[in-house]
């Protein structure tokens, strides 16, 4: 919860000295608008660049009935579906946490990992249309030495979610992470495996200021969590805001919301409140629920205001309340501060399944929320640490009558479930004039359409595609009584993901596309030009454009010195990534004019870089070693250069 008030989207954003690693991320929904932006926060890198690497970073587990967001949408991030709809263990996933892992460049093992609570969902909704809140904290390697109560306390709220993730990670599709395991690099379940190994060293299994409702109500658990966040006395003031409360109630006698009630009974019973304490509700105005519906009740009878949510520190003053927060304080005469303070927010909205019941398939939600002791809030509303600054509250009005209340519209429909299809990605087998895909079906019959819609023909080589590798291709298959339809994403040889073809470079362009490893490619100022992308067209195709005649040695032994010199500093946990980059990168050149001078020469310019002096020491020998020359084997065949002599007579 920030005063500063932070788009959800810069909580991605890599640290300085850092750069996005692997990141778990789950919710009700998301868009690609977000998605995207949160991707280039995280990976340093443009969608166009992203889309280049064919590397998964960031996994996503939304609500089943949300649709599929494709890693052409949205490339560097994979959205995994339910293993099963019948095993669907909640009503809802509305649970909102993101998990992320960074590791610090240039050296061997440095990381930092942060946590996320929203109440917002990860769509553009919430940057431009909602009121949200967020909480975030974070764990560097170089804390676990510390021994302190607030290092102790993030420690056990990782483990909290890291413990509510892997829930999950049992009732996802998570084969898509193999993908790529052959890479230099081991591909997304290498990062995945990274951020999973960091976490057992740092997290604790401790009190936790986190808390879900798999087993036990939100409201079951809250006055335990107050009393533990912020001791146990009786506090004065009590505010309730939601995005939705329970719909209105059918019952002739009217009463208060009964959520609201039993979230007041609560804390009054365990003598965390007053019973004749001030309570305040905040609201959308337009869309409240059954807080439209018994307002009077409520004035009459409970003595509670209902107001309006604040937008004066929230952007534009038509943002509309979705968060979720209680807030509960004391208030002393003559006392600007905020005493016995506590918070919560999370993403279990004040209604029946979000916040009263406990997780089931038909009644209670998956949600998540956070209850702490905020520091130094003070009631004055001009003041920099006011409540107001932190949360949408305002005492200037109330609603005394309903006129200006309404219930709002029903959420809308769901749409069909997002399940695991019988694959989870295809490999592109290229042939003369398009490829197969593979591998074929085994015991479950399924299907690929090809761009009309219709079913291809397969040989014992895979699926037989006409035309270009695909990035993406649908599936069709049938699932009981449903026939479902899904793209999936296609590897290509390189163990890039649903990537842009590699197109073209100019030698001039390889080290720019090399310097800024293991972030974008330098010098990218726009997306649609990506340096491992782009085609290059007549820049590469003249045979005179590239090379200045005079010039082609000088210019090939200027890229190996660069390519060595930064090759020799690297840390050995970028030795995988860096040899992938390497890779792809100078693949773009084979059809150079300065390479076919070399070969007219009868010279291999990449000889020099199998020296020991152009080369780490943890990569002169061993499986670095191995991994190493074997990608010079391949860029030397591509070249057609591994048949000629090596430069100065080297052996």
């Amino acid at each position: 919860m920030s005063g500063q008030n932070p788009s959800l989207a810069h909580f991605f954003d890599a640290p300085e000295g850092y750069i996005g690693h692997f990141g778990w991320i789950c919710g009700y929904s998301a868009d690609a608008a977000f998605l995207n932006e949160a991707a280039e926060r995280f990976t340093r890198q443009t969608m166009r660049q992203r889309a280049a690497m064919g590397k998964v970073s960031l996994a996503i587990m939304l609500e089943p009935g949300q649709a599929a967001i494709s890693p052409v949408e949205v490339p560097g991030l994979t959205h995994l579906p339910l293993k099963s709809i019948a095993n669907k263990p909640f009503r809802l996933l509305h649970a909102k946490l993101a998990l992320l892992a960074y590791r610090a460049i240039g050296e061997d093992e440095g990381w930092k990992l942060r946590l996320i609570i929203s109440t917002g969902n990860w769509t553009r909704q919430t940057l431009e249309e909602s009121i949200d809140l967020f909480w975030s904290i974070e764990v560097n390697s170089e804390d676990l030495d510390g021994q302190d109560e607030d290092l102790t306390l993030r420690r056990a709220d990782l483990g909290k979610a890291w413990n509510l993730l892997t829930y999950l990670h049992g009732i996802f599709d998570l084969r898509i992470l193999d993908a790529g395991m052959e890479r230099a690099d081991g591909g997304a379940k290498a990062v995945a495996d990274d951020l999973a190994a960091w976490i057992r060293q740092c997290a604790l299994n401790g009190q936790s200021r986190l808390f879900d409702n798999r087993r036990k109500a939100l409201l079951t658990q809250l006055p335990a969590l107050v009393r533990v966040s912020s001791g146990d006395s009786r506090r004065s003031y009590l505010a309730m805001g939601s995005g939705f409360f329970e719909g209105a109630s059918t019952q002739d006698k009217p009463s208060a919301p009964t959520v609201l009630s039993a979230i007041v009974n609560a804390l009054c019973a365990k003598n965390l409140m007053k019973r004749l304490g001030t309570v305040d509700i905040f609201v959308n105005p337009e869309a409240c629920q059954s807080v439209a519906s018994t307002l009077d009740h409520m004035r009459s009878h409970n003595k509670w205001q209902v107001r309006a949510a604040s937008t004066d520190k929230f952007g534009q003053v038509n943002r509309k309340l979705h968060a979720k927060f209680l807030f509960g304080a004391n208030q002393r005469k003559g006392s600007p501060n905020c005493l016995h303070a506590w918070v919560y927010l999370g993403s279990g909205n004040l209604t029946g399944p979000g916040f009263a019941n406990a997780m089931s398939r038909h009644s209670g939600n998956l949600e998540v929320g956070v209850i702490f002791k905020p520091e130094n809030l003070r009631w004055e509303p001009k003041h920099a640490s006011s409540v107001q600054a932190y949360l949408p509250v305002q005492w200037d009005s109330e609603f005394i009558s309903s006129d200006g209340l309404g219930q709002g519209e029903p959420p809308p429909p769901l749409a069909e479930p997002y399940v695991a299809p019988p694959v989870a990605w295809l490999n592109w087998l290229p042939k003369e004039g398009g490829g197969y895909l593979h591998p074929l079906p085994g015991n479950e019959e399924w299907f690929v359409l090809d761009p009309a819609e219709q079913r291809c023909a397969t040989t014992s080589d895979g699926f037989i595609w006409s035309g270009d590798q695909p990035r993406q291709v649908r599936i069709e298959w049938q699932d009981g009584t449903h026939l479902r339809r899904v793209f999936i994403p296609v590897m290509d040889g390189y163990g890039r993901l649903a990537a842009m073809p590699i197109g073209k470079l100019t030698i001039d362009e390889v080290w720019p596309a090399l310097a800024g490893f293991p972030g974008a490619p330098i010098g990218e100022q726009d997306e649609f030009e990506d340096i491992l992308a782009i085609e290059q067209g007549a820049a590469t195709s003249g045979g005179g454009v590239e090379v200045r005649q005079s010039y082609p040695i000088r210019q090939m032994m200027e890229l190996i010195e660069q390519i060595a010199q930064r090759q020799t500093e690297m840390p050995g946990r970028d030795w995988g990534a860096w040899c992938v980059r390497l890779e792809q990168t100078l693949a773009c050149i084979s059809e150079s004019p300065v390479l076919e001078y070399f070969r007219t020469l009868g010279l291999n310019p990449l000889s020099p870089l199998r020296e020991a002096a152009f080369r780490p020491t943890h990569a002169e020998s061993g499986s670095a070693g191995i991994l190493y020359e074997g990608m010079l084997d391949r860029i030397e065949t591509r070249w057609g250069v591994n048949h000629l002599a090596n430069i100065g007579g080297m052996p």
